[in-house]
């Protein structure tokens, strides 16, 4: 399971980032920790949708987090996985994608949450990708909290070796600009690597104590030769603590 794999520290802050499977990844590690008798609250302070039957025992919505810090710690305890976010967004949302969507905390939140309630982690999705499978930050992005000591940078193997485009990447054009691509280019192995532990590409705002770690989504059979390439490329960077891939939700390896 995922959770043997993290070597996490006593209740972590942890923040999802990237693209390609952030909020499976979340989903899981909480089911994993209440599986083991861990309460952990999971959010966002970006914007995420309505989580799906199974992935969560209770859910808060409460934009004054004075009223959501209290709402949460009234929850009882036989509740262990909660999912706790600002506000539903309206159709008026700054984009189509968003409408309907959880609005998330500020970044601050998390951790107050975490100091305040007696849960063992907060898990944060800190970022947005609209679906794609491979991106690179806007100025504004990611939404990190600061106190975060934990942080998982999301990638999807369908992305290797594929063209550049709308298609598959977040922010095509961000992408192309970091690495002096165009668009239609191949994410060979090696540019992906440069995307990845840039400080503007998958290394942006991440808190100097944080630890790193690099999950791929989505490596199965047909693309281990590619995600092994890649995997060469980053295990002798001392900024990553490990690099984790998996070729279905809820199984990883190293």
């Amino acid at each position: 399971m995922l959770i043997d794999l993290l070597d996490l520290p006593s209740r972590p802050l942890i923040s999802l980032v990237g693209a390609g499977g952030k909020t499976t990844t979340m989903y899981t590690l909480a089911r994993e920790m209440a599986e083991r008798g861990q309460r952990v609250i999971t959010t966002t302070t970006t914007n995420i949708s309505f989580p799906e039957k199974g992935q969560t025992d209770a859910f808060v919505v409460a934009e004054n987090p004075s009223t959501l810090l209290r709402t949460v710690q009234s929850i009882p305890a036989r509740y262990r996985r909660i999912t706790a976010v600002s506000r539903v967004r309206a159709g008026q949302a700054r984009a189509p994608t968003e409408a309907g969507k959880l609005a998330g905390l500020q970044p601050d939140q998390p951790y107050d949450l975490l100091a305040k309630t007696d849960v063992a982690a907060v898990i944060v999705e800190a970022d947005g990708a609209r679906g794609r499978l491979i991106k690179a930050p806007a100025e504004h992005e990611p939404v990190i909290p600061p106190q975060s000591n934990v942080v998982l940078i999301v990638m999807s193997a369908g992305a290797i070796d594929q063209p550049l485009s709308e298609a598959i990447a977040h922010r095509p054009e961000r992408i192309a600009a970091l690495l002096g691509i165009a668009q239609g280019d191949l994410l060979a192995p090696e540019r992906i690597a440069r995307l990845v532990t840039s400080e503007q590409g998958g290394m942006k705002s991440i808190p100097e104590q944080a630890r790193i770690h690099l999950l791929i989504t989505h490596a199965t059979g047909e693309r281990q030769e590619a995600v092994q390439r890649l995997n060469t490329l980053l295990r002798s960077l001392s900024s990553l603590a490990s690099v984790l891939y998996s070729a279905e939700a809820g199984s990883w390896c190293v």
